[in-house]
């Protein structure tokens, strides 16, 4: 299974890239914990479940916090974190 992740904001900044494919089962919550990973050690990474907007496929957005749906093969992922405005 892969995921493949678009990044927008101070995500992408944290994770030194725009776009990242992740493979394996994962819920949303556990795409946001993986890339939190991917971000570092630092504790203080700017974002997390209850921060940050999913939106999967074009077509539902959602925090993971709220909606810890199952992700699957070839979804795309965008996050856009709150303080990016709109």
């Amino acid at each position: 299974m892969t995921v493949r992740v678009k990044c927008m904001g101070h995500i992408k900044t944290s994770l030194g890239r725009e776009v990242v494919e992740l493979t394996g089962e994962m819920s949303a919550g556990e795409l946001v914990d993986a890339l939190r990973k991917m971000a570092g050690s630092d504790p203080g990474v700017g974002f997390n479940r209850f921060n940050t907007l999913l939106v999967v496929n074009g077509e539902s957005a959602f925090t993971a916090a709220s909606d810890d749906r199952r992700l699957h093969d070839g979804d795309e992922v965008f996050l856009v974190p709150f303080s990016h405005g709109g």
